[in-house]
């Protein structure tokens, strides 16, 4: 503002310069035309500078609109993509989230109806825990008990719109015995 007023004030004073060099002195007298014309030169000049004090503070003010404005609308359209990222991200892992509890709710009825254990989610990882009963069965019946369990296990978590992935199968004394495999199989670990 200061600096908008100051080149108005500059470019009165070169116009009024300018304009008196033209009238006569007191006692009468002139300036000669070398005079004027530098005069003249020499106020254009000011008065060119006045102008781009004038217009400076107008020039400055919208590139920092302008700065800023792009600072905002970079900001905002940023803003908006990680938090369509992050809330598309944060509903998949919530819902994700959600199916697997249910997913767990239901197989774990099953187990229990079944007498056979329960199940739970770590790390994104299914695990059943079977009763320490089944350590004492035959490789053969424990594959037919464990494919059973998978399969029905694979069953509910289609339904629950929940990935299973990988099952493992665990005593109730800690020791694996099992896991399914990628192709639907039974990889068995107890001799």
């Amino acid at each position: 503002m200061f600096i908008t007023i100051f080149g108005w004030l500059i470019i009165l004073l070169a116009v009024g310069v300018s304009v008196g060099v033209f009238l006569k002195n007191e006692d009468g007298t002139s300036y000669s035309i070398s005079q004027k014309i530098l005069t003249i030169v020499v106020s254009v000049l000011v008065i060119f500078f006045g102008l781009y004090l004038t217009g400076h503070s107008k020039r400055v003010n919208e590139a920092k609109q302008e700065s800023i404005s792009s600072s905002q609308k970079e900001s905002i359209s940023q803003s908006k993509e990680d938090s369509k990222f992050s809330s598309s991200e944060d509903k998949e892992s919530s819902e994700d989230d959600e199916n697997g509890k249910l997913f767990i709710r239901d197989f774990n009825v099953y187990l229990s109806n079944k007498k056979m254990g329960s199940s739970s989610i770590e790390d994104g990882v299914v695990k059943v825990i079977l009763p320490n009963s089944v350590e004492n069965m035959s490789v053969a019946d424990f594959t037919v008990l464990a494919q059973e369990i998978y399969d029905h296990a694979n069953t509910l978590a289609s339904g629950e719109d929940y990935d299973a992935g990988i099952i493992y199968f665990y005593s109730q004394n800690g020791g694996e015995l099992a896991r399914s495999t990628f192709s639907g199989g039974i990889k068995i670990f107890k001799e």
